[in-house]
């Protein structure tokens, strides 16, 4: 079950608790998953006066006046050990520690996700967005498995408390490395960010790939790899595009194993109606989901499955896999599918374009339920764990 929150108790010697939040996402220039998870935690702990947080990251790839920018607005500390000596350092000496290379007190640290190792002495804390590259290999490319598992390696044998962002993946930690994590494990949810019930700016949508006007569209995001399996959603769309008028927009990186899917985009039944729009801004994004007449999120496997709950929040009907983590996360607000067999998710991305006088109320389904989802909520949950791991 979901963590229970409750109204944290400072401790510490000036009413305060000192945390040090490590996430090399904090010093990047992209704002998408592992990042958006740190900004808007961070955002939200930052609010707590039981709380000081400091964020800090082993290197930054932004250019200097970035850099001092951010340095400036959330308080940002670098390591100073740099990229191949943070990495180096942590995962064979464990030393030296993060709470030595800062100039303020540390009382709790906290490893945002599993990067690699942290060196600290201090009470620590970790969060496990998922297990993926060590449970499903196939799903992943370009990784380093060896680094995740050392630093899960680590959470077990140090980590004062384990947080899972999604009941799926506290099962799969369990699953994975056994009783050692009893009594540790917390699942804490994500939250939307109320940039997403807001209206969005449509001018940022300016000089994209997208349909024409007035042409109804459906909407996806994420990079290609067999994990986000946009291929299956392409031969979804072959089938289900004979039926609706509605174009496909696609936003994300490259990711690998992108060759068949080019191949894909050309065939008849799906050429000049998939649309790429590459990497877009948060901004754009948002106002992608709120154009947008459906949001499909076919992923085969994910550790929460933020931009489901993204899209309901602005105003979009859902078709989700049905996979790990998305059923918690999507509940009865969105429609579930198996997205692996794209004769049933073409079924279901032509119902829901097709739901006429339903769609208001399906609107309105899921704007409730991504309204449960809050990162205040998910700061306070968080806030209570360091107090328990600090005394």
């Amino acid at each position: 079950m979901p963590y229970a929150a409750i109204d944290p108790l400072p401790a510490g010697g000036d009413g305060v608790l000192n945390v040090a939040c490590f996430a090399n996402q904090f010093a990047d220039a992209q704002g998408h998953g592992l990042a958006r998870y740190a900004r808007e935690l961070f955002s939200s702990l930052q609010e707590l006066d039981c709380l000081r947080v400091t964020p800090v990251a082993g290197w930054s790839a932004l250019s200097p006046d970035v850099l001092d920018a951010r340095r400036r607005e959330v308080g940002l500390k670098l390591t100073g050990l740099g990229r191949r000596g943070t990495s180096l350092l942590w995962t064979f000496l464990d030393f030296p520690t993060l709470e030595s290379r800062l100039d303020a007190r540390v009382d709790v640290v906290h490893a945002v996700s599993l990067g690699y190792p942290v060196a600290t002495r201090k009470p620590f804390v970790v969060t496990i967005h998922d297990l993926g590259p060590l449970t499903h290999p196939e799903f992943f490319g370009n990784t380093r498995p060896w680094v995740m598992k050392r630093s899960l390696d680590q959470a077990v044998r140090k980590a004062d408390a384990i947080v899972c962002v999604s009941q799926s993946t506290a099962d799969e930690v369990r699953d994975y490395v056994g009783p050692a994590v009893d009594g540790r494990l917390r699942v804490v949810l994500e939250g939307v960010s109320e940039r997403f019930f807001a209206p969005a700016d449509p001018t940022l949508l300016a000089g994209l790939d997208l349909p024409p006007e007035d042409t109804p569209f459906i909407l996806s995001a994420g990079a290609v790899s067999p994990r986000k399996n946009l291929h299956g959603l392409l031969s979804a769309m072959a089938l289900a595009l004979d039926s609706i008028p509605h174009h496909l927009v696609l936003v994300g990186g490259d990711g690998w194993d992108g060759g068949q899917f080019e191949r894909m985009l050309e065939t008849p039944a799906l050429r000049g109606r998939v649309h790429l729009t590459g990497y877009v801004s948060d901004g754009a994004l948002r106002a992608l989901y709120q154009a947008a007449a459906l949001y499909v999120h076919p992923s085969l496997y994910e550790g929460f499955g933020l931009p489901v709950l993204e899209a309901m929040a602005s105003g979009t009907p859902v078709v989700s896999s049905d996979r790990t983590s998305l059923p918690e996360v999507v509940g009865s607000a969105g429609r579930l599918s198996d997205a692996a067999n794209p004769e049933t998710l073409a079924g279901d991305i032509v119902a829901m374009c097709n739901a006429g006088e339903r769609r208001a109320k399906i609107i309105q389904e899921g704007r409730a339920h991504a309204a449960r989802f809050r990162w205040p909520t998910c700061a306070r949950a968080m806030a209570e764990i360091y107090r328990e791991v600090s005394c």
